[in-house]
């Protein structure tokens, strides 16, 4: 049995690499005491949506410490990024208990252009605080010919 031709052709022109490019990301950070600064983690080399942000930590930071997660764009501080979250992760909550975060519900503000940067912004007292940061960012598609 043979594949019509219009399936055949687009087996033949598909190759790992386009398929490669629809695959989701995992953006890992790890921070160790004292590390913690606002600061850009990832360059994205194509248009990217997040899709999960996740936090855990050994040690926790002093009261009041949060993380931001978002979005900064080339020449933007980190500290100036637009949010990707609803709200801030507390970095002062229990040890070794991942957290998971709501996304905001503004679409524009969890997408990555090609070029822009995924930016971690620090609130509080960090210098004790020891743990990582989980981001999956999922492709999008704009280029729809191969």
């Amino acid at each position: 049995m043979s594949l019509p031709c219009h399936f055949a052709r687009k087996r033949e022109t598909m190759g790992i690499k386009a398929i490669a490019k629809l695959a989701p990301v995992h953006v890992v950070y790890t921070i160790s005491a004292g590390e913690a600064a606002d600061t850009c983690i990832f360059v994205a080399d194509q248009d990217y949506e997040i899709m999960d942000v996740r936090e855990t930590h050994s040690t926790a930071g002093a009261s009041s410490t949060t993380l931001d997660v978002g979005v900064a764009a080339s020449g933007t501080a980190p500290g100036s990024l637009t949010t990707a979250i609803s709200s801030a992760l507390a970095l002062d909550s229990t040890a070794n208990t991942p957290v998971q975060s709501t996304l905001t519900s503004t679409v524009a503000n969890r997408l990555l252009d090609r070029g822009e940067q995924l930016a971690l912004n620090y609130t509080g007292t960090v210098t004790a605080y020891e743990g990582a940061v989980h981001i999956v960012l999922r492709p999008v598609r704009t280029n729809t010919t191969y």
